[in-house]
């Protein structure tokens, strides 16, 4: 789902501009990024996060998200957009001070860069499993 705001002007009322992006199986995310940014799939300004998960949600079992994290409301709003039990990765691509939402434990999850690879961090993180340095290296 691409997102942005429906606001233009300040005094315009909240909501989401949003548009299905249709995946292609087998594609590339680096490839899947350029057809979104090529084809018609950027909406205009605004990062309105919070807006978009009520506007969008459906139930899903998990939520990804790629964007730029520029957000300016309370932190605790893109987070309580969808329930703590469904997990949320964050992929910020700018890396703006402060991101849309707490990262690091309860289901909330934050990265910055995106490669074809990155979604593989998702599964590590739903099986639990823990990959720091000293269970690596056996100390």
């Amino acid at each position: 789902m691409s997102f942005s705001s429906a606001r233009v002007y300040w005094g315009d009322a909240p909501g989401a501009k949003t548009k299905e992006f249709p995946l292609q199986r087998g594609e590339s995310l680096l490839r899947a990024v350029g057809r979104w940014k090529d084809g018609g799939w950027f909406l205009g300004g605004g990062t309105d996060t919070a807006l978009a998960l009520r506007q969008e949600f459906r139930g899903h079992d998990r939520v990804v998200i790629v964007t730029d994290e520029q957000a300016g409301h309370d932190q605790h709003e893109v987070t309580r957009s969808i329930p703590q039990t469904v997990p949320m990765y964050t992929w910020n691509l700018a890396g703006y001070q402060a991101g849309h939402a707490p990262s690091g434990g309860q289901n909330r999850h934050t990265f910055g860069g995106l490669t074809d690879h990155a979604f593989r961090m998702i599964p590590l993180l739903e099986r639990g499993r823990d990959a720091d340095w000293n269970h690596i290296f056996g100390k």
